[in-house]
């Protein structure tokens, strides 16, 4: 049984190689781990925690005694802080700091923080006491999705490693190994921004793939002005236009990368529908509808109609195409 939904990717990951490499020198005492992805932070705590205890030749080997007991939450020297990601607060820094100068059992003590950066001003604090005088045997990880919420004293005692941003092929590999089909892995690796928790959420989601296909659909009828009024229904029908305007994005940036290398399109499930809706277009006039789309993102963000914001979206793109022919 595969322990960690992205364990081969986080295995792979320059982030878990960095910290391998820092273990077997010595682990610092502080590490802010950086992404947007909580998903993915969670599993990579996981995986760090068990690499430094396992007792077999293989890094987190998930079979061992100390590797079942990290994955089954009971090592005694492993503590995991704010699971839940809520907003953390003076007193249960105080709980987490509790154990701290107790001696481990192992010779090495774990502390992890899910998403740190919902700690409070007062909070944070308390810890950089901690951070300045660390028990030699104690490292901790803070995970956090904005560095800037943190304090810069606590960044400078802590040693920043950003989580990567997988790229489309890690991404898509992934969802196919949880057993998604290829369509909605395609889509989840084009939408999710190398995050691996969104891509397994797009992808066990009819909404994105259906959201795509929509999208792919007005671009490809969308010829004329009298067309619009045909497409109004596919855009009245869409709960989510924001993700809507997203897909949209994904399709014209996968039109313009298609005019120098097919290899590049992100949506590798529509690539010959990509292909032959670029030729009707030219690079320039791809490159001004991804700033009208970004443009109409704007405008439904100061509450303008989402009727009226892509209907001007739509006319602006066949403006656009005629006044900047292939």
């Amino acid at each position: 049984m595969n322990p960690l939904v992205f364990e081969n990717a986080l295995r792979g990951s320059r982030a878990f190689k960095l910290i391998l490499g820092d273990k077997r020198m010595g682990l610092g005492h502080a590490y802010i781990i950086a992404s947007g992805d909580d998903d993915a932070v969670d599993e990579f705590f996981t995986l760090v925690a068990a690499s430094v205890y396992c007792r077999s030749a293989t890094d987190a080997c998930f079979d061992c005694a100390e590797c079942r007991k990290v994955l089954h939450s009971n090592h005694p020297d492993v503590f995991h802080i704010n699971e839940k990601h809520e907003k953390i607060k003076v007193e249960d820094v105080n709980n987490m700091l509790s154990s701290v100068y107790i001696k481990s059992l192992s010779g090495r003590k774990l502390y992890f923080v899910h998403r740190a950066d919902l700690m409070n001003i007062q909070a944070q604090n308390k810890l950089l006491k901690t951070l300045e005088e660390p028990p030699a045997e104690v490292t901790l990880f803070l995970g956090v999705a904005n560095e800037s919420a943190m304090l810069d004293t606590i960044k400078s005692r802590a040693r920043t490693v950003h989580l990567d941003v997988f790229d489309k092929d890690a991404v898509f590999e992934t969802m196919i190994a949880l057993g998604c089909d290829e369509e909605s892995s395609a889509v989840a690796a084009a939408c999710c921004e190398g995050m691996l928790g969104k891509a397994r959420k797009i992808a066990a989601s009819p909404q994105y793939a259906a959201l795509y296909r929509s999208a792919l659909e007005l671009m490809k009828n969308l010829d004329r002005s009298s067309d619009i009024i045909k497409l109004d229904s596919v855009i009245a029908n869409q709960d989510d236009i924001n993700g809507f305007l997203d897909v949209m994005s994904i399709i014209v940036r996968d039109m313009m990368v298609a005019k120098d290398d097919e290899n590049m399109i992100l949506s590798r499930h529509a690539s010959n529908e990509i292909v032959k809706l670029s030729e009707r277009y030219s690079a320039l006039a791809l490159a001004k509808i991804l700033a009208l789309i970004n443009d109409t993102r704007r405008q439904l963000s100061l509450n303008v109609s989402a009727l009226s914001a892509i209907d001007n979206l739509l006319f602006s793109i066949l403006e656009v195409r005629h006044k900047c022919p292939k």
